[in-house]
Order: structure tokens, then C-alpha cells, then sequence
């Protein structure tokens, strides 16, 4: 894969990273809270249950929301962790955010496509709202992916610079 060497064609990786550090915070936060304030508004929400004598009573409860909201703190912790690795120039704190963020940008491809086939097949004719989840995910993933890419080549970066030693960097970046 080639490095990138810029962020939106202005910003530099480092500054890119932490931009996206700051975006997983913020997004996370606001994830948690529409998840509990939207329950007043009877939205629900769905899990797969595997166990054959688990109680329906629980499904139908807030465990869901609970493991979505466990998710998404322990987002912000690694979004914490990687504007701290830019801060401080440690890649091996970056390294958490990268594996899982492609791990991530994974099963966001899996729950587009399964989300927007299951309304495509529905009987009740989900076509268009079936095409906006199509077409807005796969934005959504492209953007993600970029995001990831700017991450990764600062901390290839960063590793480049560990591995060269304090000495042998370029006077500018001491």
C-alpha cells in the first residue's frame, strides 16, 4: 500500500490522525446517547440469539443497547489511545486502532450489504430505502477507509522513525 503523505490534500497524517481520533470520540458519544434517549421514543432494537432455552424476556430488554454502549466505550478508549500515540510519537499505542479498525471497516461492509439485501427481499417493497442504506454505507466505508488509510501511513510513519533511532531522524521532526 502506498503512504499517503497528506490528509485532504491539506492537512499532514499526524494532523489527520488526531482529527480522527477526535471524530471516533465524538461520534461514539453521540451514539451512546441517541441509543438510550431514543428508547423513549419506542425504537428498538435487534440481537441475534443463539441459545435455545435464553428467556425472551431479556432479549426484549436493554442487553443490546448494552453491549452497543460497552462498544462504543471501548471506542472512545481507543480513539483516547490513539490521539495520545500521535501526541507522544508511539506506534504501539496506534497499533490497537488499526487492527480494529480494519476489523471494523469488515463488518461494516457485512451489515450494509445484509441490511440493505434483507429490505431488498422484503415483501413489503423497501426498494428505495433499501438503495439509500446500499449507497449511504458504501460512502460511509469509503470515507471510513480513507480515514483508516491517513491512521496507518502516519503510523507507518511513526514506526519508521522508532526504528531509525533518536540520532538518525531528520533534524525537523527531533
Amino acid at each position: 500500500m502506498r503512504r499517503l503523505q497528506k490528509c485532504c490534500c491539506c492537512a499532514s497524517t499526524r494532523t489527520g490522525t488526531i482529527i480522527t481520533g477526535v471524530l471516533g470520540i465524538i461520534l461514539s458519544i453521540a451514539t451512546i446517547i441517541t441509543i438510550w434517549v431514543a428508547n423513549k421514543h419506542n425504537v428498538s432494537y435487534r440481537t441475534f440469539i443463539f441459545a435455545e432455552d435464553f428467556d425472551k424476556k431479556l432479549a426484549d430488554m436493554d442487553i443490546p443497547r448494552i453491549i452497543l454502549t460497552i462498544n462504543l466505550c471501548f471506542t472512545i478508549l481507543i480513539c483516547s489511545l490513539l490521539i495520545v500515540a500521535v501526541l507522544k510519537r508511539r506506534s504501539w499505542l496506534m497499533l490497537p486502532w488499526v487492527v480494529l479498525g480494519i476489523v471494523l471497516a469488515v463488518g461494516l461492509l457485512i451489515s450494509v450489504l445484509h441490511t440493505s439485501i434483507t429490505y431488498y427481499l422484503d415483501e413489503q417493497d423497501h426498494v428505495l430505502l433499501a438503495t439509500f442504506i446500499l449507497i449511504g454505507g458504501l460512502i460511509y466505508l469509503g470515507i471510513y477507509l480513507y480515514l483508516w488509510a491517513v491512521v496507518f501511513s502516519h503510523y507507518l510513519d511513526v514506526r519508521d522513525d522508532e526504528e531509525r533511532g533518536r540520532y538518525r531522524k531528520a533534524p525537523y521532526k527531533r
